[in-house]
């Protein structure tokens, strides 16, 4: 399994930069910027979209995550897997940063994380995601976002940060993703993966997730 990651990967690195490039001409900003200062998230961004349901399922009737994050746990064909946080940043072209984008938003909350919950992020930092003039008391909308911030949040939501539905709202979580990126401000995306993963697990047994799975 390992060694499919890792071919995956190496096929479909070229595939993104492209696409990217595409995007970036229809909308006519270079949206590649905003995605390249993170090592290895163009390339994660463009992975195929085959999915194979029996396989998500099965993981997730058996993924445990380590409480400090550092390795998840995993059944398949009958077969345990131990993955650890190094060995799927290496399968997967990252690196590992100190900034976890959940524990900013929600500090040290126990999962399931709600979406609307956790803390703003503040002024100075997100001002670069919205029409201006943005301060204090500021509608924080999808329509008040700038044409760069509408389009990352639209692709996160197919990808990185998977969501369907409130389409016009702007969750907490998601401004502080965005915000990120539009600053080119490094943080830890395997984390944010696992982070999803552990509420998806939590939330999905009360039925309160828009989406039956994460990644």
């Amino acid at each position: 399994m390992y060694e499919a990651l890792v071919r995956s990967h190496a096929q479909f690195r070229e595939h993104r930069v492209l696409d990217l490039e595409i995007l970036g001409n229809v909308v006519g900003v270079d949206i590649r910027q905003y995605f390249t200062y993170l090592t290895g998230l163009p390339e994660l961004l463009a992975l195929p979209g085959t999915y194979y349901e029996e396989w998500v399922r099965e993981f997730y009737a058996s993924v445990w995550v380590s409480p400090d994050h550092s390795y998840i746990h995993y059944a398949l064909a009958g077969i345990d897997y131990r993955v650890t946080a190094e060995s799927a940043r290496e399968v997967l072209g990252l690196r590992a940063y100190s900034t976890r984008i959940h524990q900013l938003c929600y500090g040290n909350f126990e999962p399931p994380r709600r979406p609307h919950g956790g803390t703003l992020p503040p002024i100075d930092f997100v001002a670069l995601c919205f029409c201006q003039p943005f301060g204090e008391g500021s509608s924080r909308t999808v329509g008040d976002l700038t044409c760069p911030a509408r389009t990352l949040d639209f692709m996160l939501r197919k990808t990185l940060f998977p969501r369907t539905g409130y389409r016009d709202g702007f969750t907490r979580i998601q401004q502080w993703l965005v915000a990120h990126l539009i600053s080119k401000t490094p943080f830890d995306v395997w984390d944010l993966i696992v982070s999803e993963i552990e509420d998806t697990i939590l939330e999905s047994f009360r039925g309160w997730r828009q989406l039956p799975y994460a990644h």
